[in-house]
Order: C-alpha cells, then structure tokens, then sequence
C-alpha cells in the first residue's frame, strides 16, 4: 500500500521534468533516462542492476542529450529517494553517481602552472579515410574549467608562435572526457590551405581563447600525393655532381654513374623568362599566380630528362640564391646583399612560406614524374651549419639558429611529401662536427640536436641528412695522413666528440644518427647521403685516386650510407683558383688518373683497379683500416 501510494507522486515528478522546454523527439528519448530514476524507488532491483551494469554506454548517450540543470535535479531526487528506502542496494545509487561522474566528472582550474601542457597532441595527421580531411586527436589531464565547457582547435601559421589578436577557432567539440578529436578540411591548394599550418587545442577562458597544448604540424603530407611509387633504388651508391655541357655525350654511362646531383638556385628559377623562346611558365597555386623562368626550366628538364633517360638516380640541391626582386624568398633577418652565396630560407612571413610552397610544390610536380625527368631526392640549402658561409643569417645562438632553418625545411618537406610519397628530403651539414670555436658557424652536431629536438616537439617527420665529410684541409687528399700541423690539433677520431668528421671516421656521424631520439617515425634509422666529398689532384693524380678508392670502400662498407656522390665531374675553375682540383676530369675534358677507378670501382675490376692504392696509402689489405669491410 506505500508503494501504491508513492507513485502518483513519481508520475507528477516526471511530468514536472516534462516542462522544460525540448523538442518533441528529445521529450520521447528523456523516457528513457528518467524511466531508471523512476525504478530507483519503484523496486524494480533486478532490472535496475542489470541497466546499470550493462547498458551505462546507452545511458551515456542519452544523459547527454538533455540540459544538465534538468538531470542533476532529477538525479539528486532519485539518490535521496534510494537513500531513505532501507531495502534498496546503496550500491545501486553509487553506481548511477559513477555514470554520473564519468560523465561530468570534476573540472581542473586552468592556471599558469598547468596551462601550458594541459593537453597533448598525439595524431596530427591527413585522414587515411578521406584525403581532403586532417585529424587532430589527444589527451588532456583531465577536464578544463572554461566559460562554456567546449575544447577549440586553432590552425597556426608556420611564423606565429600563438594566436593572433582576433583569431577564430576551426572548431569546437562539447567536453566530456580527457579525450578530444577533431576533423576538418585540409583545403589542399586553396587560398585557406593548411597544408603548412601547425595546429594547437584551447578553451574560452573569461571571453578570452586560451592555448592549452604545444603546436603540431601535419605528419603524414604524403597521404595527400599523387605518386605513390615505390622509391626507385640505386644500383649503387656511386654518384656524381654532374657537368651539364658533359650530359649529351656518353662520359655518363662510360662511367656507370648510379647517382647524380645538381644544384637548383631559386633565385634563378623565379621571374619573367630570360629568353623569348621559352616563355614564362605562370603556376597557379593555393589562390595566387607565381612566375617561373621558361629557359632556366628548360635547363633543368633537359638535365633530369637525361639522368633519368641513363637511369641515373638524382638528386636535387635547392639553394637561396640571392635575387633583389624577390627579397621575400629570403629570411627577414637575413637580407644583406653580398653577404653569402646563399641564404637563409623565409618562412618567418606569409609571402615567404606562400612562395617557397609554391616553389617546391612546382618542382615536386615537373620532376616525380618522368615527362621532364625524376627527382626523388632533395637538399634543402646548403651545409647549414656553416652560417656565415653557405646559409647566411645574423648571428644568433644555435637553437634559434635551428628553428628559423627547421620552419623552412618543413615547408619544403610538406609540399614535396604532398606530391611525392617516396621522395626524400635532406638536411645538409658539413664536416665541422664538435670544435666549439665560437667563429659565427655552428657544429654540425649541435645543428642536428637542436633540429630534431625542434622538429619532434612539433611532430616527426621522415627528414634525412645529407653530410659532406671533406677532407682536413679540404686541399689534402690523403685524408688518412694529415699534415702534421694539422695532426697537432687532434681534429679526427673515432670518438662521439670528434672535433671534425671525414671520411676515415665518418661513421661517428651514423652511429649517432641510430641513438633512439633520432628514430624516425617509423622507429627506423634515417637515410643519410654524402652528397658532396672531393679529393685534390693538387696532391697528386695517384694520391686522389687512392683516397677516392679509399673513401669509396669505407661508405660501401657502411650499410647506413646510401649515396657517396663525388665533387665532380669536370674541375671548376673556381675551386680550382682557391687550390682544389676536384674533378674526374681536367678542365680541358682530359681524364685524370681517378676516372679509370671510378668507372670499375662498383664493378667486378674493382679490386684490380684499385690495387695500387694500397701501396699509397700504406696497407695491405683493405680490412685492416675499413670497418665491416
């Protein structure tokens, strides 16, 4: 008779709750909900249980249809009812106040001791299932207290460091657990592309958006390319910085070159054509028109046509060059006419990293394919931590250093990887590894430790690194017997903290490249090139060919090293006016003594050919100085 009594009672209850203004479809779901508040002291233990127990999910969905003003009056008005009913399971009140919780759990106060790393991004990435969309998904320490209990995501350009005065979010998702997850489009070649953006995640705070995680780039650009080949590898790791007036002939493949590599100075591939016979190329890209110069492109097609036609592997050097009329392309810090060869990327204003995207992406295009020849590596710029010689920039200390060059490597990587899926991108260091002089340059491994750790804080990517192990002094073949002022200075070792790096202890710089903070995405170790290394003839036509072998076996023997591309076919004039005479080849086309070796020296004469340098270097047997020979 109580319980006959009592349920008039709910009834009024649950058309009190009625009231509150929903539509029709969310009065008929709310049946659901409060038909479990109404069992709570109705009696009904058994189904009770089994709902609590089995179906808190379904219950889930529904609570959070409805206003939580409505619920959690509701929901204190069923606990207390449990509460003063002796015969009722208390359990089953703790257990709709756990749902309850999971549900709205406690929120964290956002100060600034936690705002920082209050949330981390752990996917940023283009959809695998829609190419057109990014995902951005991770984790927060919990729920944030914010104005309106919504989690924002921001996309950031490559030169802003937070949000801008007035920026809008992309968008919003209703906070319910310390997980979030967003997905938006990536409007690839459109004016609002965020092919280049790095995105962060936030909360309204006092009418205010606040960041509460690290930025992330785009990790996966290669999901969005239209070549997807497999990468094409070399024959060999034989290489060559190639002579353009030599390509027509058939030195190329007298010589069995495997791999190539040719300088791309964008300052001369932008702007009106330099010849009326090859018009100006205008590319449209993400909403603006950049120029191109049709002969230099010209140039650049016959070259790649024709490695590639040789089944050349190539690679590709992109340089700064300097060009008064397109100042933008370089770094805002860095514009001083004659101060270096080559300069510092831009990425530091919106013009710089719209036009080096387009660049690249140009590029990438003209040269994945086969119709005007393939390129599937790329250097970005040039022994970068040579500062004040190869990539001009103010002086400032190393880390700075190295984001300013990372920001624009990474535009370079996203729109290449974006065409491209196989392709490889390089960063290029010298042979200066650890001397600490304090001159203006910077040590090539403080350039790679304050790189990676930059380009992990905000996403890994599958970078490479390309090393130039010159001798010491770049005029000494014999980079096995320095001079002895040079000996004096203690300059080379096999130790981690080697002051320089050539090719006698060039495996310090992959052994340090397999250090687990240096795994690529994938957990693997990354590719590296020697795509720069040349020995004097000045020190003797035999002596250049023995270190030339000598250098040869050492890389062969080293199953990190993936290319050994020789500085070069032909001697420049202007190296050789500073001392060095590089070249396979004299200036006048005769060969020199290295030319035979190099033919053989990937082929079954290999040894035969290479017999003599043993005398000249001293050995006599090539395992006795080579590692895993």
């Amino acid at each position: 008779m109580e319980e006959n009594k009592k349920e008039p009672k709910k009834k009024k209850k649950i058309k009190k709750v009625k009231k509150v203004k929903t539509t029709k479809k969310q009065a008929g779901k709310v049946g659901l909900v409060l038909l479990i508040l109404a069992v709570l002291g109705g009696g009904v233990f058994f189904g009770r249980e089994y709902y609590l127990k089995n179906n808190q999910d379904l219950a889930r969905e529904n609570l959070r249809k409805y206003p939580v003003s409505v619920l959690n009056s509701a929901v204190k008005n069923a606990v207390e009812k449990v509460k003063t009913d002796a015969s009722k399971s208390i359990d089953t009140a703790r257990g709709l106040q756990e749902v309850w919780q999971s549900m709205w759990p406690e929120e964290v106060e956002i100060t600034d001791a936690n705002r920082d790393d209050f949330a981390k991004i752990l996917q940023c990435e283009i959809s695998s299932e829609d190419k057109s969309k990014v995902v951005v998904s991770g984790l927060m320490e919990g729920i944030p207290k914010s104005d309106d209990r919504r989690i924002y995501v921001f996309d950031i350009a490559t030169y802003n460091d937070g949000l801008v005065e007035g920026q809008e979010p992309i968008t919003s998702v209703r906070k319910s657990d310390d997980q979030f997850s967003f997905t938006f489009n990536l409007n690839y070649k459109q004016a609002d592309s965020r092919l280049f953006d790095k995105f962060a995640v936030g909360i309204k705070q006092n009418g205010k958006y606040v960041l509460l995680s690290d930025c992330s780039y785009i990790t996966n650009p290669e999901a969005r390319a239209q070549y997807t080949y497999a990468y094409p590898k070399a024959a060999s790791i034989k290489g060559l910085l190639v002579d353009p007036n030599k390509l027509r002939g058939n030195e190329l493949s007298d010589l069995g070159v495997k791999q190539a590599a040719y300088n791309i100075p964008v300052g001369r591939l932008v702007g009106h054509t330099s010849s009326a016979n090859y018009p100006t190329i205008h590319y449209s890209y993400n909403g603006q028109t950049y120029l191109f110069d049709g002969q230099v492109v010209a140039e650049y097609d016959i070259v790649f046509s024709r490695l590639t036609q040789l089944g050349i592997q190539t690679t590709a050097i992109i340089l700064n060059d300097w060009n008064g009329g397109y100042l933008n392309l370089v770094h805002p810090s860095a514009r001083k006419a004659g101060a270096c060869p080559y300069y510092m990327f831009n990425a530091a204003d919106k013009s710089g990293v719209d036009h080096l995207g387009a660049i690249a992406t140009f590029l990438a295009e003209r040269y994945s394919g086969t119709a005007h020849g393939q390129v599937v590596n790329w250097v970005i710029a040039n022994e970068v931590n040579a500062r004040k010689h190869w990539n001009y920039y103010p002086a400032v200390d190393v880390q700075s250093y190295a984001e300013a060059y990372a920001d624009g490597f990474r535009v370079f990587y996203n729109a290449i990887k974006s065409v491209n899926a196989c392709a490889k991108v390089y960063m290029p260091v010298d042979q200066t590894w650890n001397r600490n002089l304090n001159d203006g340059d910077y040590d090539a491994r403080d350039i790679l430790d304050c790189f990676n750790s930059y380009i992990k804080s905000e996403g890994n990517i599958d970078w490479d690194l390309s090393h130039h192990p010159y001798p010491v002094p770049l005029t000494h073949a014999a980079f096995w017997n320095m001079p002895s002022n040079y000996k004096r200075l203690n300059l080379v070792s096999n130790s981690v903290d080697t002051k320089m790096v050539t090719m006698q202890n060039i495996h310090v710089v992959t052994d340090y490249l397999q250090r687990e903070e240096f795994k690529n995405p994938y957990g693997e170790n990354r590719s590296v090139i020697l795509s720069e290394q040349g020995f004097n003839s000045l020190s003797g036509q035999g002596v250049q060919a023995a270190a030339f072998a000598y250098a040869y076996y050492i890389a062969e023997a080293n199953s990190h090293i993936d290319g050994f591309l020789l500085n070069r076919q032909t001697d420049a004039a202007a190296e050789v006016a500073q001392g060095m005479a590089f070249g396979l080849n004299n200036a006048d086309g005769s060969h020199k003594q290295v030319y035979n070796v190099f033919k053989h020296i990937d082929g079954p004469n290999s040894q035969s050919v290479t017999e003599f340098a043993k005398g000249v270097i001293g050995i006599s047997s090539w395992s006795d100085v080579i590692r895993h020979y």
